[in-house]
C-alpha cells in the first residue's frame, strides 16, 4: 500500500521518496503526453482557429445553452481550486500538518 512505498513521508518530503521509487518519472511521462495536446491546442488558438479552453468536447450539451456563463463558472472553478492549493501548501509549511491531519485535530 501507500504506507509500505512512502512511508511515514509527509509533504515536501514526499516528493523525494517519490523520486526515489521512480514513480515521479512515470508522472512526468504522461503529463507531458497531456500537455501534448494542450499544445496543439494554444497554436490552434494563437492562429484563430478556436476559441480559448473550448476543446469540442461536450457531450451533454452544456456549452450551447449559455457558453458565456458556462466559461466564467470555469474561470471561478479554476481560481477557487488554486487558491485551495495555496492555503493547504501554506498551512503545512506553518503548522507541520497535513490537510486531513488538521481536519482529524479540529477539535483541539
Amino acid at each position: 500500500g501507500y504506507t509500505a512505498m512512502a512511508g511515514s513521508a509527509k509533504m515536501t518530503a514526499l516528493h523525494d521518496v517519490m523520486v526515489e521509487k521512480g514513480v515521479m518519472g512515470q508522472l512526468l511521462f504522461w503529463i507531458s503526453f497531456a500537455e501534448l495536446f494542450g499544445t496543439i491546442a494554444l497554436f490552434d488558438t494563437l492562429e484563430g482557429k478556436r476559441a480559448p479552453g473550448d476543446f469540442k468536447f461536450d457531450p451533454m450539451g452544456m456549452g450551447k445553452k449559455d457558453m458565456a456563463s458556462m466559461q466564467l463558472k470555469e474561470i471561478k472553478n479554476g481560481r477557487l481550486a488554486m487558491m485551495g492549493i495555496g492555503g493547504m501548501t501554506h498551512g503545512y509549511f506553518i503548522t507541520g500538518k497535513g490537510p486531513l491531519e488538521l481536519l482529524g485535530n479540529f477539535n483541539n
